[in-house]
């Protein structure tokens, strides 16, 4: 076998003597197996038999239930990213690197081309190397890496700069109605997850150097040093079953062919450089929570793989058979955290996170807790922080009939047992200040060092500072009032932070919103500059992709960055705001001798206007900007435009 097809091992279904035999009484009955739900327990690791059980109930509860699993978010990790005379990817974590559809090193861009460019349908993935020069604004494509395999596809890369070395990411693309959410394996099928490595001391002749295969949709990577971390998921399916079984025999053969399949041929397994396929867990080493009962199920594989880029090997891969939504990683921690949606109304609504260290080269299982509330459906990951081995988390309840949300922060700290213990939580007996007004849902959620920000919003946009300086004391320190909502918490300093969101005028969402805050005074914060681009349907990719967001510490005093906008305005006559151009907006923070600062609007660069032939944009996301000293390179679609900063008819764009 020379490369693994979507990795799916042929199964033996023959039967098993005692076991499936046609002479033993096969039960059919799955009436009283249940989806095995999120428990407030931690995680140990069962015998193979138990798992096995555990994970052929999960199979037998899909034939009958077809219940789909709860979608994984990407994780997201605090920081402003790498700053230098040219602008990097925006990470949430300082020192954990996140994939990107572009990475530049001062002197080359490297780009994935997904072919989302609607205005050119014959645009294929690949990977494409740009040789740029900042002083004369230009960018040459130099090379290409073409996509050979119809199963996976070029998605993202990482560049480790020093080494030269390009790391590619591919993953198995949904091109049915999963592609819209893609970490959603709502269809049960297990894709393939892919990373090359690439020698690019020769940009313009790039040499591949080593590859792995893992069974397994990807959702989520995370690079700290040379150390690569993946989380997938596998979904255990066995061809031959019939989903559309009605008589007893059809049931009583799906039965047998559940019972006489290997345990090793429902786990994922891996291929290096088209070798030998090796399983990539061992079923007597997967986790799943303590106390669970015999008649539970959960058919889902997530496994935590790490990757050591400078040996070129696969050190650690750790599994769980558990619900997980939310992922979050520090430089020394990954946290899972999986929701119990209980019914509104029930109190019995909570969240267990699970935390693994990164030790090294390996995953290594510590600890687990449950708390209350959820950690919310638009990105888990902003609601965790770790900051001195202590971990912050904001989650959500909903109580009453109306089902108004409750907004909580706890902390907690690891004590060597196998339960994370809380220190504190906001709001408690001293501090019972609520997180949020009655009927506020939480838009944004940014932690930074001692600090804590948090924006709720129904009818205006409250901005709450939590000091979080003693971790067994935290409190509200401040809040301000304002009209609009933030989506987007970017930290600047300690006596800065920048908003990004929509202002809202008589309870309908408009413009973009751009704030700069003055939180030098924890107890009252104030509004600095407001800015608002566009009318209603106005939007920024930032608002839910931090990576669209492109920062550049220009000079001691001197800050830029941009935002790519989506514009709408209502035209004379019209009753409705339509699409007027997407642009790339450019802004500059500048600070004086007082620790003052001023945010001003610079310029744009049209990207593409509405016009007879264009009445919609032909790019919508991935949106991204490489800012060089006075040079712009700013991704559109698959294309990018050049200009230089602050003049808009320097701008050369190919639509």
């Amino acid at each position: 076998m020379n490369r693994l097809s979507f990795l799916a091992l042929p199964l033996i279904v023959g039967l098993a003597t005692g076991c499936g035999s046609s002479e033993e009484k096969v039960n059919i009955d799955y009436s009283n197996l249940k989806q095995a739900a999120v428990k407030d327990a931690p995680l140990s690791k069962s015998s193979s038999g138990e798992f096995e059980r555990f994970l052929k109930n999960g199979i037998r509860l899909r034939l009958v239930e077809q219940d789909y699993p709860v979608a994984l978010a990407a994780a997201e990790s605090d920081g402003a990213g790498l700053r230098g005379q040219f602008s990097t990817t925006n990470t949430h974590e300082v020192n954990v690197d996140e994939a990107d559809r572009i990475k530049y090193n001062g002197q080359h861009i490297f780009q994935v081309v997904n072919g989302d460019d609607y205005s050119n349908s014959e645009i294929t993935n690949a990977i494409r190397i740009h040789r740029t020069d900042a002083n004369n604004i230009s960018l040459e494509q130099v090379a290409e890496i073409a996509n050979e395999s119809d199963d996976v596809k070029f998605s993202e890369l990482y560049l480790r700069t020093e080494e030269q070395q390009l790391v590619a990411i591919k993953k198995t693309i949904y091109t049915y109605w999963g592609a819209i959410l893609p970490e959603s394996d709502w269809l049960w099928q297990s894709g393939k997850a892919e990373i090359q490595l690439f020698d690019v001391q020769n940009p313009e002749a790039p040499n591949q150097q080593w590859n792995i295969e893992i069974e397994g949709n990807l959702e989520g990577t995370r690079r700290v040093g040379n150390m690569l971390y993946l989380i997938t998921r596998y979904v255990p399916n066995i061809q031959e079953l019939n989903y559309s079984a009605v008589t007893d025999d059809e049931k009583i053969d799906n039965e047998k062919l559940i019972l006489n399949t290997p345990i090793s041929d429902l786990l994922p397994h891996y291929q290096v450089n088209n070798g030998a396929v090796r399983p990539l867990v061992d079923a007597a080493n997967c986790f799943v929570a303590e106390g669970f009962d015999t008649l539970e199920g959960y058919a889902d594989v997530i496994t935590l793989s790490a990757i050591d880029l400078e040996s070129r090997q696969l050190t650690s891969s750790t599994c769980l058979n558990a619900n997980v939504q939310g992922i979050y990683a520090s430089t020394n921690s990954l946290y899972i955290g999986g929701s119990d949606y209980a019914s509104w109304f029930e109190h019995s609504q909570f969240t267990v996170l699970h935390k693994f260290s990164l030790n090294e080269d390996q995953v290594l299982y510590k600890a687990s807790k449950a708390i209350p509330g959820y950690l919310g459906w638009s990105d888990p990951s902003f609601r965790m922080s770790e900051h001195e081995n202590n971990l912050r988390v904001i989650t959500t309840s909903y109580t009453g009939i109306s089902g108004s949300p409750e907004h909580r922060l706890t902390i907690l700290t690891e004590d060597g047992s196998n339960q994370l213990q809380q220190l504190s939580q906001i709001p408690n007996a001293e501090n019972t200040a609520p997180i949020g007004k009655p009927g506020e849902e939480l838009f944004a959620v940014r932690f930074a060092g001692d600090r804590g920000y948090a924006v709720t919003f129904e009818q205006i946009d409250p901005l709450y500072v939590l000091d979080l300086s003693d971790p067994q004391a935290p409190f509200i320190s401040g809040e301000l009032e304002i009209p609009g909502f933030s989506r987007y918490l970017h930290p600047l300093s300690e006596n800065w932070l920048l908003g990004i969101g929509h202002q809202v005028v008589d309870g309908l969402q408009q413009g973009v919103k751009v704030e700069l805050y003055d939180i030098s005074d924890q107890s009252n914060p104030v509004v600095k500059d407001t800015l608002v681009f566009g009318e209603r349907g106005s939007y920024t990719e930032v608002n839910y992709d931090l990576r669209s967001f492109s920062f550049l510490q220009h000079s001691e005093q001197l800050q830029r960055f941009t935002l790519p906008m989506t514009i709408y305005l209502k035209q004379d006559g019209q009753d409705y705001p339509n699409w007027s151009e997407s642009s790339l907006h450019q802004f500059e923070l500048l600070s004086d001798e007082t620790n003052s600062m001023t945010m001003s609007y610079v310029a744009k660069m049209v990207a593409q206007q509405a016009d007879e032939q264009n009445a919609w944009p032909t790019a919508y996301f991935g949106q991204r900007a490489v800012l060089h000293d006075d040079a712009i390179f700013f991704l559109y679609g698959d294309n990018f435009c050049t200009g230089s900063w602050g003049q808009t008819d320097s701008t050369s764009c190919p639509f």
